[in-house]
């Protein structure tokens, strides 16, 4: 997907962020990016805040992927913010490494101890040259305000992002938060990816595209997503 919006890639160390409409097809988008990035050897992190854990498994292993072997080879993490929030039983599947408080929390001020510390110390290779992709990051706004969100962006989201050689794909739902919070955080990302649906003659059209991408050309054109029989989203010819 990324091939085509960006044909010079991504490079790590970048943050982006994927803004969307409720009905777009987002979701079912990131899980399809999670799967190509595997298939491309890529170390992947999806971290669920909006669906059970179970869900994203059973989605990644019907796009033909075996997800219990590449847990354990360290090539995928399904990273658990969604049960601490149901408070109904315990993470089903705590992740290896050095993620663990974020399935224990999904307050900022609790994430922030314990990523300045992965930051110092991260030099484990579990934790380097990773993508992250969140599936709706801005349910952390139901726990925590915007400028404390903002503030954890900037001060450890980024510098993680640098330190570890990652590559952040976070997400938020627009049209629910203040403008002047959108403004800040499209200005602390590399990029911004837009989803939307629009309907043209009774059709329903489901739209991505990059709106902005520090120092990489990429296209501006709104592109035609389409979902395969297995309910993969790839981008139309």
């Amino acid at each position: 997907m990324f091939k085509d919006l960006i044909p010079d890639g991504i490079e790590y160390g970048t943050t982006l962020l994927a803004e969307f409409e409720p009905d777009s097809i987002r979701y079912g988008a990131s899980l399809t990016m999670a799967a190509q990035a595997l298939r491309n050897g890529i170390k992947t992190d999806y971290h669920t805040f909006q669906r059970n854990p179970n869900k994203v498994e059973h989605t990644i292993t019907r796009f033909g992927l075996d997800v219990q072997n590449l847990e354990e080879e360290g090539l995928f993490r399904i990273i658990d913010s969604y049960t601490v929030q149901t408070k109904l039983g315990e993470p089903e599947r705590p992740p290896k490494g050095e993620l663990l408080f974020q399935t224990q929390s999904v307050n900022l001020s609790d994430w922030s101890i314990a990523t300045a510390q992965t930051i110092k110390t991260g030099t484990v290779d579990l934790e380097k040259r990773r993508l992250h992709i969140d599936d709706d990051t801005s349910v952390l706004l139901q726990y925590n305000a915007e400028k404390v969100f903002v503030d954890y962006w900037r001060t450890r989201t980024l510098p993680g992002a640098r330190a570890l050689d990652l590559v952040f794909l976070n997400s938020a739902l627009v049209g629910v938060r203040s403008e002047a919070f959108y403004k800040q955080l499209e200005s602390l990302c590399d990029g911004i990816i837009e989803f939307k649906n629009e309907e043209i003659n009774g059709t329903r059209n489901h739209l991505v595209r990059v709106k902005a991408l520090r120092g990489r050309k990429y296209s501006p054109q709104w592109h035609r997503l389409t979902v395969g029989n297995n309910l993969e989203v790839t981008l139309e010819k």
